[in-house]
């Protein structure tokens, strides 16, 4: 038996062998012309709708931050209004209190005066009544003490006793 080794050709990776080759490349082609035809056209169309989407997404996004800008100006805006307003009516409330303050202390000040006047009012017709009634004392003294000197002698040291003891009963009467 004798064996008959044949030698097997082994190909290397650097030979080119022209049929793998041949159909390596017809392969290529119908992958190529598959992809285009199917998965090509879809996938541009989705990366082209991507596109889109994420620029009205940003559009979207600017027209709502000019939105949201407006209406912090016009909050801001609102705001300082409001402060405006509120300054206003502090300022109105505080010319109203002072006025009112104003107003009592000149009611105030006249009633003080209206009853300082009925005072002086009463003293002077307290007073009038007073000097009235002394004078009425005093005519009354005068003629009892004219009686008395009708009555005695006038002598000139009688009269002097008689206005003496007068002038010491006038404060006993007078009190």
């Amino acid at each position: 038996m004798n064996t008959v080794i044949t030698p097997v050709l082994a190909a290397g990776i650097l030979d080119l062998n022209p049929g793998l080759t041949l159909w390596t490349a017809i392969t290529f082609l119908v992958l190529i012309v598959v992809l285009g035809k199917f998965a090509w056209g879809p996938i541009v169309k989705m990366l082209d709708e991507r596109e889109r989407t994420i620029r009205d997404a940003i559009e979207q996004a600017k027209k709502e931050r000019a939105e949201a800008e407006k209406m912090l100006a016009e909050q801001k805006a609102s705001l300082a209004g409001a402060q405006r307003e509120a300054q206003a009516m502090a300022q109105r409330s505080k010319a109203e209190v002072e006025a009112l303050r104003t107003e009592l202390t000149a009611r105030a000040r006249k009633e003080a005066d209206d009853l300082v006047a009925q005072a002086r009012q009463q003293i002077q017709d307290e007073k009038a009544k007073a000097v009235a009634e002394l004078r009425g004392q005093v005519a009354d003294l005068a003629i009892d003490a004219a009686r008395r000197l009708i009555q005695s002698s006038l002598d000139e040291k009688s009269q002097r006793k008689l206005v003496e003891e007068y002038i010491a009963q006038l404060p006993e009467r007078a009190a």
